[in-house]
């Protein structure tokens, strides 16, 4: 008896060890099954961190994307949508320069010396004051030089007198204010006249122009907050005329923004007001139409004007505006037509 209940003993240890040794294993096994879920799970963590991270930079992308294409939009659709009003008129007091810029967008630098008539002028604004009832934003009378012309108060006075409620600015290179009568400076303070100028890289005492300024209670206020030196720019022409017009129209920065008036004409930007100074220097070579300019004697309203504005001119063909760039620092002009053509930089 009890010999077979020491073998049932037995057998039953000798079971139960087998059973232990399966459990073992299965546990052992389990265990390892479990590391890898823990291994794999934190891989998954990791990958879904590194997914959240990258969403979130497609998201920052795509927001920063929308902004450039709502800018971009933004740029193209000013273009081509009338102005409520004339925001800004540049009027040339004097085409030449005392400077020599490296591919004036005026052409200034290669301009014979000639100045703005007074008496024109003064016809010329009191007729665009009838027909722009007075809403005009600013007036910046410039050039060229504008304190190279013998009479450049007398046109702060006859701004004003037309236009009581727009801004006056003077837009010069500073080079003549040290020089200026007392006569200027009274005529400046009570035409409510802005001195707005660009630091070029000369030798300039701003801090004793800001001081005569300041003495005779006129503001001296500069582009780009002063801070920044003039860049040159290369705006590259076309003389075959095989450019589109509407994409040079839509992606100028000068088109419907930097509007010139001249002899009773207003012009969408520079290009078109001003060539006359390059094909005289070089020889004909950039036709203009009648089409690239509108008289305010002609125009039946002021919706006319801003209409004509907001649209490519025939002009536009010769402008190269994808090839535009700056070119560096502020540098002089060689006087060389190839400042504008493409190809040889005169530098």
């Amino acid at each position: 008896m009890q010999v077979r209940n020491f073998k049932k003993w037995w057998f039953s240890l000798v079971k139960n060890s087998k059973h232990h040794q399966r459990f073992d294993t299965e546990l052992s096994q389990t265990k390892t099954e479990l590391s890898q879920t823990k291994t794999e799970l934190s891989q998954t963590k990791t990958e879904l961190s590194q997914t959240k991270t990258e969403l979130s930079q497609t998201k920052t992308e795509l927001s920063q994307t929308k902004t450039t294409v709502r800018k971009t939009l933004d740029f193209h659709l000013r273009k081509i949508t009338p102005m409520a009003f004339l925001e800004l008129l540049e009027i040339h007091l004097a085409e030449s320069c005392n400077l020599n810029c490296f591919g004036c967008n005026h052409f200034s630098q290669i301009a014979e010396e000639s100045y703005t008539n007074l008496e024109e002028f003064e016809k010329d604004m009191i007729q665009l004051a009838k027909v722009t009832k007075g809403e005009v934003g600013v007036f910046r009378l410039m050039g060229g030089e504008p304190l190279l012309n013998p009479q450049c108060s007398n046109f702060f006075e006859v701004t004003r007198k037309y236009f009581p409620k727009s801004e006056i600015w003077l837009v010069s290179n500073g080079l003549l204010l040290e020089k200026q009568d007392e006569l200027f400076w009274k005529r400046a303070r009570e035409n409510k006249v802005q001195i707005r100028p660009t630091k070029y890289p000369l030798k300039i005492d701003w801090d004793k122009i800001k001081a005569l300024c300041d003495a005779n209670e006129v503001p001296l206020i500069f582009f780009n907050e002063g801070e920044v030196e003039k860049t040159s720019w290369k705006f590259t022409l076309d003389p075959e005329g095989k450019c589109d017009n509407y994409h040079s129209f839509t992606n100028c920065s000068m088109a419907n923004h930097c509007v010139q008036f001249k002899k009773g004409r207003l012009y969408t930007c520079t290009f078109p007001a001003h060539i006359e100074h390059y094909n005289k220097k070089y020889g004909h070579t950039f036709e203009l139409s009648p089409f690239d300019s509108i008289s305010i004697y002609e125009v039946e309203d002021y919706q006319d004007l801003l209409y004509f504005l907001a649209k490519p001119i025939p002009f536009c063909r010769y402008c190269k505006v994808s090839q535009w760039a700056p070119v560096g620092k502020w540098r002089p002009s060689k006087k060389d037509k190839f400042e504008y053509l493409e190809g040889k930089d005169s530098e």
